[in-house]
């Protein structure tokens, strides 16, 4: 009897490779049938990490619409299972995904939620996401990430936060 799950796994992690190789067609077969036993089995953390690579392929293929309708249906799953570190993931995928559209509000609204995952700045599970929160601080301004942080989060900007946006603009 053949291991189902593995093979999904497998085939998700042969799509991962060859989306990090620049091979797309190659990455959305592996991730289509990597997929389709996900999916069979109710893999809800299997099905979710496929969709968000599928959103990576549609992004390298400048396909942006199609990109964050992969990101969202991965995030569906991400929230519902409320996997913090993959959410924050997903998040940061979407905030770079506004930033190539040029909506650098939205940006930073996406990065918002990604650090606001963890009490820490910068943790591990942001990725790169400090980073351009500082960014797009400096482009839009403190006033900006006031605002922002509260109507994403409901709470005030964490003075850790604030000063990690001002000490690393500095270091620049």
């Amino acid at each position: 009897m053949p291991d189902r799950p593995g093979m999904a796994e497998t085939y998700h992690q042969l799509g991962t490779l060859a989306e990090l190789r620049g091979e797309l067609d190659e990455a959305e077969s592996w991730c289509r049938r990597s997929l389709e036993i996900a999916e069979a089995l109710n893999n809800r953390p299997g099905m979710a990490d496929t969709y968000h690579v599928l959103g990576m392929v549609a992004q390298d293929r400048g396909k942006l619409d199609e990109a964050e309708s992969w990101y969202r249906k991965s995030l569906e799953i991400e929230e519902a299972l409320n996997n913090r570190l993959r959410m924050a993931i997903t998040y940061s995928a979407l905030g770079i995904l506004e930033e190539v559209r040029k909506r650098p509000q939205l940006a930073l609204a996406w990065d918002i939620r990604c650090l606001a995952q963890f009490q820490d700045i910068p943790h591990p599970g942001t990725g790169d996401g400090p980073a351009r929160l500082v960014a797009l601080t400096a482009q839009l301004g403190m006033e900006a990430l006031e605002a922002c942080w509260v109507d994403v989060t409901g709470k005030t900007l964490p003075s850790a936060v604030r000063a990690f946006a001002v000490a690393s603009k500095e270091n620049d």
